[in-house]
């Protein structure tokens, strides 16, 4: 997600003078006397601030991230006295930055991929390829593995619940505020419906009524870059947005509320204890011709959990049989709990019972992949002129910072059933211009504005919004000092309003965050 450099100072400085205002602190306040904050920063022997290093946020470009950074900054300025500097990047190199470790706080942001506390508190522990915090807690690694093999779903959600508090208690995040899903959209388009999970398959959008483009082709703008499309490495939403119409898995996202449909595989069977299930798979083509088979579908998942590989998301894998060995250098691929019985029946081997793998394989690191292209052009087997796919749509043409045209795959094995025959992803991180190039219909659907057009476009025809599966946050190195203080952690969380951040700058029914789960995740009361 976008931001930057490119904000004038004039902008800059009016936001940090409305925060001032918002906060009610003048330029030269000093911070505020009393509460907890100071006193806990104080304990840790920076009394009003003093002595207290400069530390660094980093956070990725956009004009939404740029606002919350400098309310932070200006919050933790006026109410205990410190100086942080920010550190403004490009969204890939920001994620990479902060995985090698190369931060001190940093903004971070995850997107549940099933709807289970799991998906969130999976990420802090200490082998989640998502945990750039260095911080671990034993006791933490228990409550999650017992959580595992849980039985009886109210237990499991207590255990759930306890490790949560832990977490928050010991502070290597901030909390800051819960998604909502926006999608600004002309009302020509038709066939989309929100859910939590934000996912619309296009193949099932229709451009009809009045102001529909006369060639049928939709206009998104997807904003950033997605990095890879190469499913095993790719670990963005927006990667996963493109590569679920580029590629097909067994499962894939219901178009109305993105629950668990059939995709490759017409049906299935779990055994008893819910360790075994069983895939029996539609006819299905690769875009090369070749019959897609179980058999890709090994390669692949063996490819995700291979070492070589790389993939920094395969830890989403360890639910599958000998996944964690695997990908930690333990064992062999082959010996993944997965296995093609005959050419269109896959078995697969889990851990233990799990209510969400269901969501988990409409994910792109499940997808299969065509052994033969990987094995020819390795790295660059996705690029443009190399990549085989078995999804509804296939690539026209990828000009990278610009646009991406998908154009429908003829070779798809529900080709007759695809109603879009072909749209576009624009690339334009800057919120204003793509606000402009929605305006003069040279964009069709937006999932984020500038926040000052944000309540004048809710108004109109086509506007979504509903929960999202998400949670916002920023993260601390506790590598290194003072952060590996649970009480300087603490008091810069406290120090920060969340109130101030998802009113005053958000103002888009966000939820101001005292916990990493979010309420799309927790069972309902």
């Amino acid at each position: 997600m976008p931001w930057a450099t490119d904000f004038g100072m004039r902008s800059i400085l009016s936001s940090v003078s409305t925060l001032l205002l918002l906060l009610g602190c003048g330029k030269a306040d000093p911070p505020a006397p009393g509460g907890e904050a100071p006193k806990l920063l104080a304990d840790a022997g920076y009394p009003g601030g003093k002595g207290f290093p400069k530390l660094t946020l980093t956070y990725n470009r956009g004009d939404v991230h740029h606002k919350i950074a400098t309310a932070v900054q200006e919050m933790w300025r006026t109410r205990l006295g410190i100086e942080v500097e920010l550190r403004n990047m490009e969204f890939t190199a920001s994620i990479e930055q902060v995985d090698r470790g190369d931060f001190e706080i940093a903004r971070r942001a995850w997107i549940g991929e099933y709807t289970d506390p799991h998906a969130f508190l999976d990420l802090f522990t200490r082998d989640s390829h998502s945990n750039p915090t260095g911080w671990g807690s034993d006791e933490y690694e228990r409550l999650i593995g017992s959580s595992q093999v849980e039985p009886d779903p109210g237990r499991r959600l207590e255990i759930l619940a306890r490790a949560e508090r832990l977490l928050v208690e010991e502070a290597p995040f901030i909390p800051i505020y819960h998604y909502v899903a926006h999608n600004y959209m002309k009302p020509f388009i038709r066939g989309v419906h929100h859910n939590v999970r934000d996912m619309h398959p296009l193949q099932n959008v229709r451009l009809e009524g009045e102001g529909a483009p006369g060639d049928g082709v939709l206009v998104f703008n997807s904003s950033e870059e997605p990095g890879t499309i190469d499913p095993a490495l790719s670990r963005t939403v927006l990667g996963v947005k493109i590569l679920m119409h580029l590629f097909e898995g067994l499962l894939s996202y219901d178009p109305k509320d993105a629950s668990p449909a059939p995709g490759l595989a017409e049906r299935w069977e779990v055994s008893p204890e819910g360790t075994t299930w069983t895939f029996h798979l539609r006819p299905g083509s690769w875009s090369s011709g070749d019959p897609v088979t179980a058999h890709d579908f090994v390669y692949a998942w063996r490819r995700v959990a291979d070492p070589k590989t790389g993939s920094t998301y395969a830890h989403r894998m360890y639910l599958v049989k000998n996944a964690r060995e695997i990908v930690q250098g333990r064992a062999k691929p082959e010996t993944l709990g997965i296995r093609a019985l005959d050419e269109r029946t896959l078995e697969v081997e889990l851990m233990h019972r799990a209510p969400y793998f269901p969501q988990l394989l409409c994910l792109s690191l499940f997808y299969p992949v065509h052994r033969a292209t990987v094995e020819k052009h390795g790295a660059a087997w996705t690029r443009p002129e190399n990549i085989v796919h078995n999804g509804p749509y296939r690539i026209a043409s990828w000009i990278p910072h610009d646009r991406k045209v998908f154009e429908k795959n003829p070779r798809y094995r529900d080709a007759a059933g695809v109603t879009l025959e072909k749209f576009v992803f624009l690339s334009i991180t800057d919120d204003a211009t793509a606000f402009q190039a929605f305006e003069s219909g040279q964009c069709h659907w937006l999932f984020r504005a500038p926040l000052e057009r944000m309540e004048q476009l809710q108004k109109r025809p086509g506007y979504m919004r509903g929960p999202y599966n998400g949670s916002y946050f920023y993260v601390f190195n506790t590598r290194k000092k003072p952060l590996d203080d649970v009480r300087v952690r603490k008091a810069l969380s406290l120090a920060v309003d969340r109130d101030i951040i998802a009113g005053q700058i958000l103002r888009g029914g966000e939820t101001p965050a005292a916990r990493l789960v979010p309420p799309t995740s927790l069972p309902p009361k």
